[in-house]
Parts: structure tokens; C-alpha cells; sequence
């Protein structure tokens, strides 16, 4: 299944999906899959993207196609970025035939690919056992990446740090395993925001957090477990554009 995060993949010409994702890796198991497109927007293309965007979302909507997905604008960083995402249960869905995508195909490559000037498809893993208990609807994400240099470390670490804070009522946050690829974190964390005033909101931080619930000893050795496994992070805040994504129940 391409549907229009790797549809507009396809018609820029640059291979879609990693080539093989290896069979032990224990986090294909879980629960579902993020699929994730970077749009880099040429200067000054902006508007006609977005208008292009509106296009296919109309053409989806009169096939009248079922599958949600979703744009995002990266607010900082450089150019003008957005990201399409998607979610799929397993890797049938994912590779699941889409008339949609053939009867869409040349609105995408007469009225966004021209816009573009490079496109990173990725795919990534949710992870359950470390994200929050209940979904939160968003407004606004900040994502946080990881390169990690000690998976076994980073991996025991996160686990300890999450059952710490786990049902403290504070932020949550969704991680997601990156599957392969090249010059990419190999994990991330997703922490959802339902407006601005939330963005505003007091927060204390998840070290801070730690430290009230396991104490300032253990907190300090997590926090430094952590900072050792890991070589280089970074993040950035992303708004949703409900005017450009597709959600079929409310898509009118």
C-alpha cells in the first residue's frame, strides 16, 4: 500500500521502503507501524504545495478512500518542511494494492512533486511497554531523536525511566524503534500536545519527574546511564495541518 506519503515517493523517483529489515529484530512485534515522508519544500513553493496537497486530498476524498493520513510543518530548522504520516497494524496493509493511489497518481505528480526538493521516507515501530497508556490527540508534537552509541544500556535505561514515571500524571509520550536506514536516529519520542496553551503549561521535565518518584540517587544514575548511551540527539516541534491531511470522517 503506497497511499499518498509513498506515493509521492514513488513519482520523485527515490526508492520508498528499506530494502530488507532483518528477521530478528524484536520490535517488528509490536503493535503497529509508523510510516513517516519528509517534504522539503523548494523556496518560495510553499503556498503552491500546499494548495497542491489539497488536491489529492480532494481526489482521495471522491474515491472515496478509507485510509487516514496526516501533514505535519516543521517549525524550526531550515527551508520548509513538512511530514506526512501514517500508520499501518502489520506489513499486508502496508503492501495491500490501492486503486485510490493509481487514480490519484497523476494529481500528485502534476500538482506537488514539482514543489518538492527532496523526500525521506521512513519506517518505525511503536513501542507500547515504554509510551503512555492512552493515546492523546494533538495540535502540536515535539519529537525528540537518538542516535545511540549502547542499545542494551539505552534500552534497560528507557525501560526504568518510563516504569518511574509511568502514571505520574504527567507529559506523555509515545516511543517509536526506527527500522533500518542510514544517517537517521534509531529511536524517538513523541510527546503530544492538544494546543498552544498546552505548549504554555507548566512542566517540571521527565528528570525532575524521575526524581520524585524513584529518588534523587537512582534518578542521577538513570539520567547518567542514559546520557552515556547515547551519541547525539536532537528534536523539533511539528503543528498538524488539519486543512491538508486526510481523515475521512471529517474531511468535508
Amino acid at each position: 500500500m503506497k497511499k499518498f506519503l509513498l506515493l509521492i515517493s514513488v513519482c520523485f523517483c527515490i526508492t520508498p521502503l528499506l530494502s530488507q529489515v532483518a528477521s530478528a529484530d524484536n520490535h517488528e512485534r509490536e503493535s503497529f507501524y509508523l510510516s513517516t515522508t519528509e517534504l522539503s519544500v523548494k523556496q518560495g513553493h510553499t503556498q503552491a504545495f500546499m494548495d497542491g496537497v489539497k488536491a489529492v486530498r480532494e481526489c482521495y476524498k471522491n474515491a472515496g478512500d478509507d485510509t487516514p493520513w496526516w501533514i505535519w510543518s516543521r517549525i524550526q530548522g531550515p527551508g520548509s518542511v513538512f511530514v506526512v504520516t501514517g500508520n499501518y497494524e502489520n506489513w499486508q496493509e502496508f503492501f495491500a494494492d490501492d486503486a485510490t493511489d493509481e487514480s490519484c497518481r497523476s494529481v500528485v505528480q502534476e500538482r506537488v512533486v514539482p514543489h518538492l526538493d527532496s523526500t525521506d521516507h521512513q519506517i518505525a515501530s511503536f513501542m507500547p511497554d515504554w509510551s503512555s497508556d492512552q493515546p492523546s490527540a494533538a495540535s502540536f508534537v515535539v519529537v525528540y531523536y537518538f542516535t545511540v552509541s549502547d542499545f542494551e544500556l539505552f534500552e534497560k535505561t528507557v525501560a526504568a525511566i518510563e516504569k518511574g514515571i509511568k502514571g505520574d500524571g504527567g507529559q506523555s509520550a509515545n516511543w517509536y524503534y526506527r527500522m533500518g536506514g542510514r544517517d537517521s536516529s534509531n529511536f524517538f519520542v513523541v510527546e503530544p500536545y492538544a494546543d498552544a496553551a498546552a505548549l504554555d503549561a507548566e512542566d517540571p521535565g521527565v528528570w525532575k519527574r524521575l526524581e520524585t518518584a524513584v529518588g534523587k540517587k537512582k534518578a542521577e544514575k538513570l539520567q547518567a546511564d542514559f546520557r552515556a548511551s547515547v551519541s547525539e540527539w536532537w528534536s523539533y516541534m511539528y503543528a498538524l495541518h488539519e486543512d491538508l491531511s486526510y481523515m475521512p470522517e471529517s474531511s468535508d
